[in-house]
Parts: C-alpha cells; sequence; structure tokens
C-alpha cells in the first residue's frame, strides 16, 4: 500500500537487512498517531509549533527562524524531540531518546536542508527517526534507518559523532519527502499588515485584525498565542468577548482543527494538529454549515 504516493514515500527494497526493523517502525509510528491521514495533518503543524516557541514572538519581538541565536538552533533539535515524545505518547529509552513498541530509538534533526545528521556512538547500529526541516521553503522530510557502521563517515568529530555517507544515505527508509508544513505565518504577509496586527495593545483587536485579514491561512496555536500576548490568549478568540463577537456579524468564521476538525475537511481547508483557519463563506451552502455550526450570524 502506498501511503503517501505524492509525497515522497520511498521504502526500501523487501529483501534489504533492515526491511522488516523499519517496516516495524513505520508501521508503529503511524499506529500511535491513528494512521496516515492524522500523522500527515500533525506533522504539518508539528515543526510550526517547534519553530515558533522557539522564536517567541510574544517575547522577544522576533519573527522569523533566521533571527534566533546560534545556540537556539542547536537547541531546536531537542524541542523537535520533546513534542515529538509528546506526540507519540511514547517514554523515554534508557539510552536513546524514545521507546517506541519496546525498541529505542534516536531521534536526530537538521534545519540546514541536507543530511547532516550527527550519529553518536550510542546510536550506530541502532534505530533512528531522521527529521530534515527547510523552513525557507516551509518542506521537511522524516526518514528511518538503522545506523549501521557501514552507513558512516569513517571519521568523527571530537564528540565522536559522524554521520550518513553518500552511499549510507540510501539505507535510509523514507515516510516522506519534500513534505509541506505550515509555513512562518510572518512570511506570508508584508511588514504593513504585520505592524497593523501588532499595532493595538489588546489581543481581542489584534486577533480580529489578523483573521480578517489572512483568511484560510493557517496560524498556530503558539502563534496565537504570541500575538494575543496575554496569559488567557483563548479568551480574545472566543465568542461573550473575544474576536469571534467581531468576525460572525461580518460572515468570517474563526476555525480551530481540535473542535472543528470535520467542517474544515468538508470545506476543503489545509490545516494542521491546534491550528485557526478563518473562511468566510463563498456560497450559501457553506454559509448554511458555519451558521449551523453557531460560527456566524
Amino acid at each position: 500500500m502506498t501511503l503517501f504516493p505524492t509525497n515522497g514515500r520511498q521504502p526500501l527494497d523487501g529483501d534489504h537487512p533492515d526491511y522488516f526493523d523499519l517496516l516495524a517502525l513505520e508501521s508503529d509510528l503511524l499506529a500511535a498517531v491513528n494512521g496516515q491521514q492524522m500523522f500527515e495533518e500533525k506533522l504539518r503543524s508539528f515543526f510550526r509549533s517547534a519553530i515558533d516557541e522557539v522564536i517567541d514572538t510574544a517575547r522577544t519581538g522576533r519573527f522569523l527562524l533566521s533571527d534566533i541565536e546560534k545556540t537556539e538552533k542547536t537547541y531546536l533539535g531537542t524541542k523537535f524531540e520533546i513534542l515529538l515524545r509528546d506526540w507519540l505518547q511514547v517514554p523515554r529509552g534508557v539510552v536513546l531518546d524514545l521507546l517506541i513498541g519496546g525498541t529505542e530509538v534516536d531521534v536526530k534533526s537538521t534545519t540546514s536542508g541536507g543530511s547532516g545528521w550527527m550519529i553518536p556512538p550510542e546510536a550506530i547500529d541502532r534505530l533512528c527517526i531522521l527529521l530534515r526541516v527547510n523552513e525557507d521553503r516551509s518542506t521537511c522530510a522524516v526518514g528511518l534507518a538503522r545506523a549501521r557502521k557501514a552507513y558512516l563517515r569513517s571519521g568523527e568529530n571530537r564528540d565522536k559523532k559522524t554521520s550518513f555517507s553518500a552511499d549510507g544515505r540510501r539505507n535510509i527508509w523514507w515516510m516522506v519527502q519534500d513534505f509541506s508544513y505550515t509555513p512562518n505565518f510572518w512570511t506570508r504577509i508584508d511588514t504593513d499588515l504585520r505592524d497593523k496586527i501588532m499595532k493595538p495593545r489588546g489581543g481581542t483587536e489584534r486577533l480580529t485584525i489578523l483573521f480578517e485579514n489572512c483568511l484560510e491561512m493557517p496560524v498556530s496555536r503558539v502563534l496565537i498565542a504570541s500575538i494575543a500576548a496575554q496569559d488567557d490568549f483563548m479568551k480574545r478568540i472566543r465568542k461573550n468577548g473575544g474576536a469571534r463577537d467581531n468576525l460572525a456579524p461580518r460572515g468570517i468564521a474563526v476555525l480551530y482543527s481540535e473542535k472543528d476538525r470535520d467542517l474544515m475537511l468538508r470545506l476543503g481547508l489545509s490545516f494542521g494538529s491546534r491550528e485557526f483557519v478563518s473562511y468566510r463563506a463563498k456560497n450559501e451552502e457553506e454559509a448554511a454549515l458555519l451558521r449551523d455550526a453557531g460560527h456566524i450570524d
């Protein structure tokens, strides 16, 4: 069965020595997130949320990954590991990062867009999840591999870590390649709109401006918290005093993937886990759907 026909899924051949181990690991990963469709939805927001948390717009005034410090880029790999463990609801291993299906698995990531995963001595000959992120293109890849010595470069850095050789990379089982995740919101709008959104002091007014001007644009929950810049940021969205009070009479619905997933899919929207999308009906049928769900007046 081809799980990701348009997203570069590339399993190893059935006679490959790692085939059954990596097939089992992929199956365990998909089972942990309730199958392919949920995997894709969560993957769209997985990297976005992690990167937005490190950028931390509300407290730092930064908007882009390129704005963060070098030491924070190192920490980003740890953030991916932490969020992946939470997403999969699996414990840490004794030696490696995760315990999946009774097997310890290491998590390695690179944000350079290349294949610079650094494999430590304790992960050699062990199973690894390989994450690759290209923030400029908003694309990612998820690969699985057993880090056999034969697949790795002979040279090591001073921490005795090494990486996959060019030939060794042929032994990676790709779950997805060049998969589009939710782009950085700030790269999709111009600076004038950004300043307009951030100018008001109140979170409700900021979110009203955002949702009215950025229809059908997924926005991470992390970024919503940054823009609202208030402890109870969800209150700034809800009815009874939030942005929805301002937007519903204008025919604009604010949809949230954790509550409105089925409706969002029916409307043909693209979104990830824990993401908001504002939407204005394109016809009477859609308007009726939004009205019946209590999203517009």
